[in-house]
């Protein structure tokens, strides 16, 4: 096992590889990671959060030059808050399947965890429900340990949506939004609303369910937004926003997001979606949802297709997703066990 050094092309370009092989299998008609994405995580130094590529390796085959990579795995570790905490990401390829690959990224990922001083690591599987070997990630996870703490599902939401589906949806919204008015933009934020968004996402990071019994609020500043939206644009990503803004205060109390990949526009995911506890009951999670779907039909019309995922607790904004047109793809759990030290 070795940790791959993002500035070494050919050693990333082989990790990325097995990334893309096992997202193609996963979903063969969606584009998956793109190298650009994944290696401008890889690049982030001194950041809230840092993201780490290993890899398994193989002796190399005859009359090659190199090892072959057998398998991989992406580590994020949270670096401003939640420290205790290391999640990570593990894929082999299936020819090296059933032969203790994974069983050994997953031990060189705990090694490294204790190492650094964290005591919970957090992997998340998701299993498409077309898949043929449905049991075989519970069971892999169990028998290392793990325990599953969240439940949830993908879902994706199939685009345009029918002009009697989005009237239904327009009226709704009409009825239940008065004093307030919702504005959309893509992103950097404006910096006039550098406060609220802030405030905004340190609610989300405490209200969207995380599974993990001792989450910390975020840490959140506008050194923190600049840092995303360099990652952004390194990325090559365009983030739609949706704002909700309170008309007698000016405050801005709910936002919607979603992500596109600018240069393969056929497909978006649906980020974060927020509304302040005491502005709730009006529908503006809907409302800002809508308005970002015409923002991004506005500004990327050849999304065919959004892509978002719900922890199974999250009623209220499984039902704001039953009610546009999501469909349940996917089952995805969330699995936690202790660092060993």
């Amino acid at each position: 096992m070795r940790f791959i050094d993002p500035a070494n092309e050919q050693d990333c370009r082989a990790w990325f590889s097995v990334l893309h092989a096992t997202d193609v299998e996963r979903w063969p008609n969606s584009p998956g990671w793109s190298y650009r994405t994944a290696k401008a995580m890889l690049e982030q130094r001194d950041a809230s959060m840092s993201f780490l590529a290993m890899a398994a390796t193989e002796p190399p085959s005859a009359g090659a030059r190199s090892p072959r990579l057998s398998g991989i795995a992406m580590i994020q570790v949270p670096n401003w808050e939640n420290t205790h905490r290391v999640q990570f990401d593990v894929r082999v390829l299936p020819p090296q399947r059933r032969h203790g690959v994974g069983r050994a990224l997953v031990d060189a990922v705990a090694q490294w965890a204790a190492s650094v001083g964290r005591t919970v690591l957090h992997a998340e599987d998701e299993i498409p429900h077309a898949h043929p070997n449905r049991d075989v990630v519970a069971h892999f996870a169990r028998d290392l340990g793990f325990s599953a703490v969240q439940a949830a599902h993908r879902r994706h939401l199939e685009l345009p949506l029918t002009p009697e589906r989005l009237e239904k949806l327009a009226n709704e919204v009409r009825v239940a939004t008065v004093g307030y008015r919702l504005h959309t933009f893509r992103a950097p934020w404006p910096k006039r609303h550098t406060e609220d968004y802030c405030s905004l996402q340190r609610r989300m990071s405490t209200d969207a369910p995380s599974g993990d019994r001792e989450h910390q609020e975020e840490v959140w500043s506008e050194a923190r937004i600049d840092e995303i939206d360099h990652l952004l644009a390194a990325q090559g990503l365009v983030k739609l926003v949706a704002v909700a803004e309170h008309e007698a205060t000016g405050q801005l109390v709910a936002f919607s997001e979603i992500a596109v990949v600018e240069a393969e526009p056929t497909e978006a995911w649906q980020w974060a979606t927020l509304v302040l506890p005491e502005h709730r009951g009006h529908r503006l999670g809907l409302a800002t949802k809508l308005a970002n779907l015409e923002n991004l039909h506005d500004r990327f019309p050849a999304v065919r297709r959004v892509i978002t995922g719900n922890a199974a607790q999250n009623t209220t904004m499984i039902a704001v997703n039953d009610m546009m047109g999501f469909e349940v793809v996917a089952d995805q759990t969330l699995w936690e066990r202790r660092v060993q030290r």
